[in-house]
């Protein structure tokens, strides 16, 4: 079969399918899987219904019940193999106030489906895996392994979800697309995350005599002063094509039990985003010798950190085999080909971290996600039904 007669059908397909896609998306949405608390059940009975109609072999894998991973794998073993990697687990609704459509409505409006998770990620989930059921549809059988993994614990880590099902060894693909909102662009550099606990400590005295205590507030604004200075000197020299600048963020700062008592204890969040070609490692030591060079100058000066979370930025090479097929697809659908960055931090770093060609693509706009009336196009979702369907083909062969 032509290229030309190839991508047609598969658009056809898609394009007969679209209703059946759409009301999948909106049984998604209205299936809760807030995580936190983490009870994603709803929402993966949804996936796993879908999933037993299509030909292939249905798994599930939980190392929480209450959060369980669906796997569908099609295609032929022991050619390369292609993992779609999406999650169904959504953040909280928030303030619902705020929302002038049902959060679990699904509702459509405007061309968009509306409600927590339907661009993050929902959308991308059902656009996978509708994208085999296309295939299937067209009779098409891949040379190689088609793995569609939905998860349940992105939103707060992942180790639950892909990170589980890749240590594991559940998942050990050639190359691995992340379903995350790229607005349907090819996104092959992720910026990594390294959070940290500060703490200062001091000495208790009476407010009316502050001289007899050491303030454990006075010492956090002190070293968070310094922070942020050596922060924002250091990254005017750092710079990625793809990817926003390195960041920070001071989150949460708690200390204190009473206004006249010197506090003995402050707390403090960091959250530090770094680009590619930063290390984790540099990042820390970085903030490790502020603290170091703090208490060489002042005696009284106590504090340390601990790590709460970390995250490494990976990027993939433009002209590997993943990124230049996903190009060339997009290319047959008129679509930009050029690939961009990712700003936030996405499951494709486990893949990453093991050597995997990964890359991220998917419907939706990024500034949309966890927010009221989140929503995502009706075209963008079968757009992205079409990308994935081609990739499969392209990449695996048919």
């Amino acid at each position: 079969m032509r290229t030309s007669e190839l991508v047609e059908q598969v658009e056809k397909t898609t394009e007969a399918m679209a209703d059946e896609v759409v009301d999948f998306l909106i049984q998604l949405v209205k299936a809760q899987s807030f995580n936190p608390p983490g009870d994603t059940t709803p929402a993966a009975n949804v996936v796993r219904e879908a999933a037993s109609q299509m030909k292939g072999d249905l798994e599930i894998h939980a190392f929480d019940d209450l959060k369980p991973n669906i796997v569908l794998r099609v295609g032929r073993r022991g050619g390369k193999s292609l993992c779609f990697n999406s999650h169904m687990d959504t953040v909280p609704v928030g303030d619902s106030s705020r929302w002038k459509f049902d959060p679990f409505g699904g509702e459509i409006a405007g061309g968009n489906v509306y409600g927590r998770g339907s661009a993050d990620a929902k959308g991308c989930a059902a656009a996978m895996l509708m994208a085999a059921l296309v295939l299937e549809r067209m009779k098409l059988d891949l040379n190689g392994e088609l793995d569609i993994a939905i998860v349940s614990d992105e939103e707060t880590g992942g180790a639950l979800g892909t990170q589980y099902l890749l240590e594991k060894e559940i998942l050990k693909p050639d190359f691995a697309v992340i379903g995350e909102i790229t607005s349907n662009r090819v996104a092959i550099a992720e910026k990594g995350l390294l959070v940290f606990t500060l703490n200062t400590h001091g000495r208790t005295a009476h407010a009316s005599t502050p001289w007899e205590g050491v303030s454990a507030i006075r010492q956090m604004l002190k070293l968070a002063r310094e922070i942020e200075e050596a922060l924002e000197s250091s990254f005017k020299n750092k710079r990625h094509p793809l990817t926003p600048p390195p960041s920070f963020n001071f989150g949460i700062i708690e200390g204190g039990i009473a206004i006249n008592v010197v506090p003995d204890n402050c707390r403090l969040t960091l959250d530090r985003r770094c680009i590619p070609g930063e290390s984790l490692e540099e990042a820390e030591r970085e903030i490790g010798g502020i603290l170091q060079r703090l208490k060489a100058q002042d005696p009284s000066f106590e504090a340390d950190y601990t790590i709460l979370h970390r995250a490494n930025a990976f990027e993939t090479p433009a002209d590997s085999p993943l990124v230049k097929s996903a190009g060339y697809v997009c290319s047959l659908l008129d679509l930009n080909p050029e690939p961009i960055g990712y700003q936030q931090v996405s499951d494709g770093r486990f893949f990453a971290d093991r050597g995997i060609l990964t890359m991220l693509l998917g419907p939706g706009v990024a500034e949309l996600a966890h927010t009221p009336d989140e929503h995502v196009p009706v075209n963008a979702i079968i757009e992205a039904t079409k990308l994935y369907a081609l990739l499969a083909i392209e990449l695996l062969g048919s």
